[in-house]
């Protein structure tokens, strides 16, 4: 198991390296309008959502708000680009009940209900073309430890020097 850590680890590493040498796409540059949501979708009141996501969300949010650069969009078909966040974890879950009682079922039901997350420990944003949606490969993508921890923000400041730099190169 370490060496699948340490493999993992550096082709980490590496393509963080290589990346930060490619220059951004243009729809950086044209993209007005940016939409920020995580794995668990667009809908902060998805019960599915874990809470260091819904933060994370909100803090990206009002990250973009101060930067000025793009506007944010409420809905996919509005968005030029989608930054998808997740809030760095080793593991974490959710209990709840889940109870159904609808004209689609003859008889109403309860039950336990539990959502789990599972993953990396560096928070994590990824952006990618709306037109394409989330299923592509991401234009850009930014990992660190609490890199989504405001006010630093490490990983919004990533991508806005990244973008800067893009609007002055020829």
């Amino acid at each position: 198991m370490p060496k699948l850590v340490y493999l993992f680890t550096l082709l980490s590493f590496t393509s963080t390296l290589l990346a930060k040498d490619k220059p951004l796409p243009k729809i950086f540059l044209h993209a007005r309008y940016v939409l920020v949501t995580s794995y668990s979708g667009d809908d902060p009141a998805n019960p599915q959502m874990m809470p260091d996501d819904r933060k994370a969300i909100a803090d990206v949010q009002n990250a973009i708000q101060k930067w000025g650069r793009y506007a944010l969009a409420y809905e996919r078909k509005d968005a030029d680009l989608i930054l998808l966040v997740r809030k760095g974890r080793y593991a974490e879950a959710l209990a709840g009940v889940r109870i159904h009682a609808g004209s689609e079922s003859p008889n109403p039901s309860a039950g336990p209900a539990m959502t789990g997350d599972a993953g990396d420990p560096q928070d994590m944003v990824a952006v990618y073309d709306a037109a394409q949606g989330i299923d592509s490969s991401p234009l850009w993508r930014g990992r660190a430890t609490d890199g989504l921890k405001p006010p630093e923000m490490s990983l919004v400041n990533q991508l806005r020097v990244k973008v800067e730099a893009s609007e002055k190169k020829p």
